[in-house]
């Protein structure tokens, strides 16, 4: 048998100090959209570089129940989302920790209705269509409630939001309870809004929620995300028609509609996500409470504990390091 070459172990062992000393490249935060009008600030933000897809890269999904779905099978680390689908994860013991909030809906989820609909009284014994989503079942509860209705009053069917507008054409649907830019979508073929969270204050709020291994091994990727998240609602505010124009087309809306869909949006600054995630009782505690004890009421989390504890939801580090 014929001895090894004194070469081929040379080459051998530089290849294995070679690859002792390359280091591991660091994973990009893997952050899950759906449409919405205060989810664009983040593309935006990738447009003019403000938030570096070599940290953040977005992935966009075309419903709450498939971006909930990627979330809990871990295809993606982070998520925009609401209170309920918090409350729902943390009950999921997927330790879900929400890190930013984006913005609360006043007005931006609707109940749209055909024309001949005038109150929320005449819901009763019509087809009605949701998300299958918690957000769209919290509406729908809410809606009826002060309808005076019962979930039993009415016909529902929960499908995707996406063929909402073509299944509203073919005359298969009385309301839709849905949110912008579909609310827009469905208005320009003839439905009138019915209902929508100007009255419902302070109950939508949407959030950045990240996984909180992901959190503890990458701090940074978090930072990084609310850097940019910032300094995009600040470029935004400075050159409101040319980022009107970029947002809008995303989203497949003219600039005057976007901006209608917008205007049911309020973004939070950072002394408002100060007041909301930081201190001994940061005020998104006290929402988180107040939403579990709704979802509990209504049956629509069955298993959540008797106390919702909303402190370990939160995680103010990446805040207080971004803007102390």
């Amino acid at each position: 048998m014929n001895a090894p070459r004194p070469q081929s172990w040379m080459l051998a062992a530089l290849l294995l100090l070679l690859c002792a000393c390359t280091p591991t490249p660091e994973p990009r935060l893997r952050l899950g959209t759906t449409p919405w009008p205060g989810n664009e600030p983040l593309f935006l933000g990738q447009q003019l570089g403000l938030l570096p897809a070599g940290r953040v890269h977005l992935v966009e999904y075309m419903s709450s129940a498939q971006l909930m779905r990627a979330f809990r099978n871990g295809a993606i680390d982070a998520v925009t989302t609401t209170l309920e689908d918090v409350l729902s994860l943390e009950q999921l013991g997927h330790e879900p920790k929400v890190v930013l909030v984006l913005d609360i809906s006043v007005g931006a989820d609707c109940v749209m209705a055909r024309p001949d609909m005038e109150s929320l009284a005449a819901l009763k014994g019509r087809r009605i269509r949701t998300e299958e989503s918690l957000l769209g079942m919290y509406m729908l509860t809410r809606v009826l409630e002060q309808a005076g209705l019962r979930r039993e009053d009415v016909r529902l069917d929960i499908s995707p939001m996406e063929p909402q507008v073509a299944a509203w054409q073919r005359g298969e649907l009385d309301a839709v309870v849905t949110s912008e830019p579909y609310c827009q979508r469905l208005a320009s073929v003839g439905a009138r809004k019915l209902f929508d969270s100007s009255r419902l204050p302070g109950e939508i709020v949407d959030v950045v929620v990240v996984r909180k291994e992901f959190l503890e091994a990458w701090p940074r990727h978090v930072d990084t995300l609310l850097h940019g998240w910032f300094a995009t609602l600040a470029w935004k505010q400075q050159h409101p028609q040319e980022a009107t124009q970029r947002m809008a087309g995303r989203l497949g809306l003219d600039p005057q509609h976007f901006q209608e869909a917008l205007s049911g949006v309020r973004f939070m600054d950072e002394q408002a996500q100060h007041s909301l995630l930081t201190g001994a009782q940061p005020g998104l505690r006290e929402t988180l409470e107040r939403m579990g004890e709704v979802l509990r009421h209504h049956q629509l989390l069955p298993g959540l504990p008797g106390r919702t504890e909303s402190s370990r939801m939160i995680d103010a580090a990446p805040l207080l390091r971004v803007s102390p």
